[in-house]
């Protein structure tokens, strides 16, 4: 079997009107059209939607236990805040997750087809920005190279949990990207060097460049988030 993050999964027409909503609502928060903070009503969503309240109410509650809305007692919902807590601990255990699958990817190898569009995917020429104009398409691109190197480290339940962190992690670095859309040097030549450790069958050297890819996207990450003015002006409580 093989796993894909939501965001480049192929789905099929939705199978419910519940569904329909679920789908379309998680997109929106993911995505930020609905950021974190921003609250809406049960009418609201269904009234954009053409739905009726019955499918947003059921799909509401989906995305509650997701832990992507807070019910308002009497007021509808709000959009749950992105903290730093969550972002450091998705990011070390995207780090853990991918450092072993590209290890394990390195040492059973790619089939011809996965490792070509590997080596295609780590050429990126725009390394100032990833915020710019092409930025969902190299947004989709980066989860495409992570999946294959999920999907390839043989192990069904390390692949499934690897994808599940990107599923979690995603808005997270969509607003951290929105933050600081800037790209540090040399983040195109760290996709390389796993690359490199995976085309090698070298599963020290695959394993420690994702460790640096990882490490580098947590160290952009929380640095985003500690400086936005949410974070700035937030008062401290003495321990």
């Amino acid at each position: 079997m093989r796993y894909e993050p939501d965001l480049i999964r192929e789905h099929p027409p939705a199978s419910s009107l519940m569904e329909n909503a679920y789908r379309r609502l998680k997109r929106e928060i993911i995505e930020m059209v609905r950021p974190p903070g921003a609250s809406f009503t049960e009418q609201e969503v269904a009234k954009s939607f053409g739905l009726s309240k019955t499918p947003v109410r059921e799909a509401l509650a989906r995305l509650h236990r997701d832990s992507l809305v807070r019910p308002l007692p009497r007021a509808g919902y709000v959009v749950s805040p992105v903290t730093l807590g969550d972002a450091t601990d998705l990011c070390d255990m995207r780090s853990l997750l991918q450092s072993e699958a590209a290890a394990l990817c390195a040492e059973r190898g790619l089939s011809e087809p996965d490792a070509k569009r590997l080596a295609e995917l780590a050429v990126d020429t725009d390394e100032d920005q990833l915020g710019g104009p092409r930025f969902e398409e190299r947004f989709r691109a980066n989860y495409e190279f992570e999946s294959i190197i999920a999907n390839g480290c043989g192990n069904g339940r390390l692949a499934a949990a690897s994808v599940g962190v990107l599923d979690e992690i995603e808005r997270i670095f969509r607003l951290g990207i929105k933050l600081d859309p800037s790209m540090p040097p040399g983040r195109i030549r760290e996709r390389q060097a796993i690359v490199d450790g995976i085309t090698a069958r070298d599963p020290d050297a695959a394993r420690q460049a994702m460790r640096q890819r990882t490490g580098s996207a947590r160290r952009e990450i929380v640095g985003a988030l500690a400086a936005s003015r949410s974070i700035i002006h937030a008062e401290i409580a003495a321990p």
